[in-house]
């Protein structure tokens, strides 16, 4: 269920992540050329397309759409560095920073402060990003964050704490009956806060996901979890949590599956659950 849990979080940070250094870098470059407008002479250095270059975000590499600067009348060798781009490959440790300020942002639904934070930890003066950029980007997250849920046949809901660096956040996916992953929601907090939990389902609820549809709860085992899912769903849904079992090989079960054992209860081909209504 972590792995789980993670990789769908994962996708999602890249999706949020991309979108948003890519935000900063057309403000980095705006910052040194102006605003593009295409078909209008501009000033000694133009803008010139772009092209995909790679930034880390934390461990995850990205791969984003930068920004292409030159100097007029100098062909290749007019070439002009972004500075966000650059300083962002030079030092690793703005992207742990800048994940940070993403999951803050996401995790409390405070889009609005995310680009300006994130453009101001590579360089970017705050003044210098407008006012329609950061509705822009409030809207981008917004939605990516906040999609409607009601055409999402859901049979399976996992909720469960995950660990960032310094920040929890409890992670809410979701299985439709295609096997396809949605991540549903996100809120700063572990999983055994009970007000952070009945919050994020609540908020669930508010965008779709229906209540009088029977789901199958996958948790991490957190007395506060059962309880918020029983708040908002009610106790008719089954629950599945973690269960301890003795290590080792069970003849009963096919080739390649095994008893887990406690240290890793979810390893591959594991049995290490069980259901309680």
């Amino acid at each position: 269920m972590i792995e789980q849990s993670k990789l769908a979080l994962d996708e999602l940070i890249d999706v949020l992540g991309r979108a948003q250094i890519e935000a900063v870098l057309r403000l980095s470059a705006q910052g040194i050329a102006g605003p593009p407008h295409p078909g209008k002479k501009g000033g000694a250095i133009g803008w010139h397309g772009g092209e995909e270059g790679t930034v880390c975000l934390k461990e995850r590499k990205l791969r984003v759409r930068r920004p292409r600067l030159r100097k007029k009348g100098q062909g290749g060798e007019g070439e002009v560095a972004i500075p966000a781009y650059e300083t962002m490959r030079q030092d690793g440790k703005l992207g742990s920073r800048m994940l940070e300020i993403l999951l803050r942002g996401v995790s409390t639904r405070q889009y609005g402060a995310v680009l300006p934070e994130m453009a101001e930890t590579v360089g970017v003066s705050r003044s210098s990003v407008s006012r329609e950029a950061i509705e822009a980007s409030e809207e981008e997250l917004k939605r990516l964050c906040e999609r409607r849920l009601e055409a999402v046949n859901l049979l399976v809901i996992y909720l469960d704490g995950v660990i960032f660096g310094d920040h929890h956040v409890l992670v809410a996916m979701g299985v439709d009956e295609a096997g396809k992953k949605h991540v549903l929601g996100l809120a700063e907090g572990a999983s055994e806060n009970q007000v952070v939990a009945k919050g994020l389902l609540d908020d669930m609820v508010r965008r779709g996901v229906k209540l009088d549809q029977k789901y199958l709860f996958v948790i991490d085992g957190s007395k506060a979890l059962r309880t918020a899912i029983n708040t908002v769903f009610g106790a008719k849904h089954p629950v599945q949590r973690c269960r301890h079992h003795i290590a080792g090989r069970d003849p009963r079960l096919p080739e390649g599956w095994n008893v887990p054992s406690r240290a890793n209860p979810y390893e591959p081909g594991s049995l290490g659950s069980g259901v309680t209504g």
